[in-house]
């Protein structure tokens, strides 16, 4: 019988070594790429402009915590778990029972790259990432490897075109960490790539937030702009990504596209109904002197708008009668610290204990297909066999 998919992992890490793809940088600036170190126990990232990176909870998969120490490497120079290629993630998925993942960048592939500050050479550094994760990775099985392209952070023009490569390279989600003008809140000049991305049919999917996670301090007395709005919105309820959100909600992103819908990645969900509550309750408080007149109530267009991921929270489902299950994914996490492999399946056991198995199967399989426009019907690509 063919093979179709029953539990969709929302949240997975492609965490392998810097050749792989530091490969597809360009031999003038190879020597400006991150490289990895021998420690005398575990390995270190070496990366322009940061200091030195410990390889740790970003390799656990299923082992002991360390925040070092940890490698990608077994004793004989094999990938260690988590750390492979594409068929051995593919043979790491059936081990832990699941059948696709959404695939999010490592940190070394995003904001650690920062720390490059001439422009060509960082940008070369995210689009070898990139073309790495479409050619050599998901292309495997493109059906169960679903991965997200790192957006650049050097300014809007340059957000809009690595979109559109990534298009063309036949990625179909992005994760980007900062707002696509660069910097850490949202502003107008974002439109032209909200606009693109639902131009070129693809999907937002950050990690937990976009851009700053929690606003900077201020006087509500005092301020008057959208930021300082959203920043009275998430009083009481800093959760991330509730000051991103905000920020989409009051600069009027989600009434000029309409059809413009985020996954927010491992950002659990056991807080939802005070937080929900809560926002549209500091609406509701700082609205006059904000001049609020926004045309239906925070959490509508949270609803309407906004997906969320949670890993091992088995309250989420112990909530479901006040949250809405329509906009929840899981996802393992693997092979990070706080993810569920090899023991993903007792995990959803725990979580779904007692919950009604129309939303076991709406959380696992319909939320996730419908986000990312994955066909539950068709046969999916077969796991490679061990050479």
């Amino acid at each position: 019988m063919a093979r179709t998919y029953q539990v969709i992992s929302a949240d997975g890490h492609v965490e392998v070594p810097p050749d792989r793809w530091v490969k597809y940088v360009p031999e003038k600036w190879k020597e400006r790429a991150p490289r990895l170190v021998q420690l005398e126990e575990g390995e270190g990232w070496v990366i322009e402009g940061q200091p030195l990176l410990h390889n740790g909870q970003n390799i656990t998969a299923g082992n002991t915590v360390r925040f070092r120490g940890a490698t990608y490497f077994n004793p004989d120079g094999s990938p260690t778990t988590g750390a492979g290629d594409a068929a051995q993630r593919l043979r790491e998925q059936d081990q832990d029972g699941i059948d696709a993942e959404i695939l999010f960048p490592p940190v070394f592939a995003t904001r650690f790259l920062e720390g490059v500050k001439e422009r060509e050479v960082y940008l070369s550094m995210v689009q070898a990432y990139n073309t790495f994760l479409a050619q050599d990775y998901c292309s495997v099985a493109p059906d169960r490897l679903i991965g997200n392209a790192v957006i650049p952070v050097t300014g809007i023009d340059d957000a809009v075109a690595e979109l559109k490569r990534c298009k063309e390279l036949g990625l179909n989600s992005v994760a980007p960490h900062q707002f696509p003008n660069g910097s850490g809140v949202i502003d107008s000049s974002d439109d032209k790539f909200w606009g693109a991305l639902l131009d070129l049919d693809m999907k937002l999917s950050p990690h937990f937030s976009i851009g700053d996670r929690l606003p900077v301090a201020y006087n509500v007395g005092a301020g008057t702009g959208h930021q300082a709005f959203a920043a009275a919105m998430v009083q009481r309820n800093v959760t991330p990504p509730m000051y991103t959100i905000a920020q989409f909600i009051l600069e009027g992103v989600f009434d000029r596209f309409p059809d413009l819908r985020i996954y927010f990645a491992e950002t659990n969900a056991g807080w939802m109904p005070s937080a929900f509550f809560l926002f549209d309750d500091n609406y509701a408080v700082f609205k006059d002197w904000f001049n609020g007149s926004l045309k239906m109530a925070p959490t509508h267009y949270v609803k309407k708008h906004v997906m969320f991921g949670f890993v091992r929270d088995p309250v989420a489902m112990e909530l479901r009668d006040h949250l809405p299950v329509e906009n929840l994914m899981w996802g393992s996490d693997f092979p990070h610290s706080v993810g569920s492999f090899p023991k993903s399946q007792e995990w959803l056991d725990q979580i779904f204990e007692g919950t009604p198995e129309p939303i076991r199967r709406q959380v696992l399989l319909e939320n996730p297909a419908s986000f990312f426009d994955l066909d539950l019907e068709a046969s999916l690509t077969p796991t490679p066999s061990v050479n």
